[in-house]
């Protein structure tokens, strides 16, 4: 909250405060047979006493609340206005009832300062915990749409970060199928490629996917590397649950493939073997370690990953490197209606 600022609405419940207090004060005041010209002066005082007050106590809070944090200041300045403006409105009071004010009537000093401290409190409490506690829930909903935006942005660039160099290797996988291959493995591969981008247009505005979709670009993916670098990769898919009800990060499973491919080489003509297993809650992905870059940090696509579970859920996604095995955790999410 960057200013304590009135607002319409604000001076609507000071206005609605004050009438109901008016018309509470008349109906004291005839009860406890106040003449003509206490009702034509003190209400109005109260009116302005209200008023003042609510100005001050806004003044005090930005500056030494809000900008400075001087809270002793705060209560002192807050204690003082309540006592001054009491007094002069217990004053008032005075003079209207008597003509005159009467000082050796009057309570003691220290008497007079609590009775006008509490004074000034009891007619700026209820429209000042109202105001403020509207400002507090004003401030909570506008830090949710604030946080809400941001995380829209963010979703947005850790979902672009698609390898790039993947349409060149893959077009080129292409070149070399056409010379080599039947034309039929060169439509299926084709096909392959084409379901997997159409796939990931026609969905790249959204935060989550169904588990059976994610997993069906995966196969598009796994098929593609397969045919890129024959024998250099296996995929193993094993579901022992059914798809329904069960969401992942958009593209979490395709990242997650990908990041295999990325920081791993076969070594002596031995596969890359990576197993998707899939049961009620979650989704492993495991696959043997033959080569892994010097930099052991997590990639760039399993940071972002990571990222996008921390924005969308509370759960987390595990990673977990035993041996020559790396095993990547990602919880299924909720769909809140």
């Amino acid at each position: 909250m960057d200013a304590f600022k009135l607002n319409k609405s604000d001076y609507k419940i000071i206005g609605g405060y004050l009438l109901v207090a008016t018309i509470w004060l008349i109906f004291k005041f005839y009860i406890d047979k106040y003449t003509l010209v206490e009702f034509l002066i003190d209400i109005p005082v109260f009116w302005v006493q209200t008023i003042i007050l609510l100005y001050v106590s806004k003044v005090l809070i930005n500056a030494f609340l809000i900008k400075s944090k001087y809270y002793f200041a705060l209560i002192i300045f807050a204690l003082f206005s309540f006592w001054l403006f009491g007094f002069l409105a217990s004053i008032s009071g005075e003079i209207t009832r008597s003509g005159m004010i009467k000082w050796n009537e009057l309570p003691s000093f220290i008497e007079l300062i609590f009775i006008n401290i509490n004074g000034s409190a009891a007619n700026l409490a209820i429209p000042l915990t109202i105001i403020s506690a509207k400002k507090y829930y004003e401030y909570q909903l506008q830090s949710v749409e604030l946080l809400s935006t941001q995380k829209e942005l963010e979703l947005k660039v850790l979902k672009s970060q698609f390898n790039p160099h993947f349409l060149y290797n893959s077009l080129n996988t292409i070149d070399a199928l056409v010379d080599y291959s039947p034309k039929e493995k060169v439509k299926e591969y084709i096909s392959n490629l084409s379901g997997l981008y159409r796939y990931l247009i026609a969905v790249k505005d959204e935060d989550i996917a169904t588990l059976e979709s994610e997993i069906a670009l995966a196969k598009n993916y796994c098929y593609l590397i397969e045919t890129q670098f024959e024998n250099d990769y296996q995929f193993n898919f094993e579901v022992e649950q059914s798809y329904k009800d069960k969401y992942l990060p958009n593209g979490a499973l395709l990242s997650a493939l990908e990041n295999v491919v990325k920081h791993n080489r076969p070594v002596n003509n031995i596969s890359v073997v990576t197993m998707i297993f899939v049961n009620q809650n979650e989704m492993k992905i495991s696959n043997t370690i033959s080569k892994i870059a010097v930099n052991e940090s997590l990639g760039t696509g399993l940071k972002n990953l990571k990222k996008r579970y921390k924005l969308l859920s509370d759960k987390k996604m595990e990673i977990k490197q035993t041996g020559r095995e790396f095993v990547l955790t990602l919880p299924f999410l909720k769909i809140v209606d």
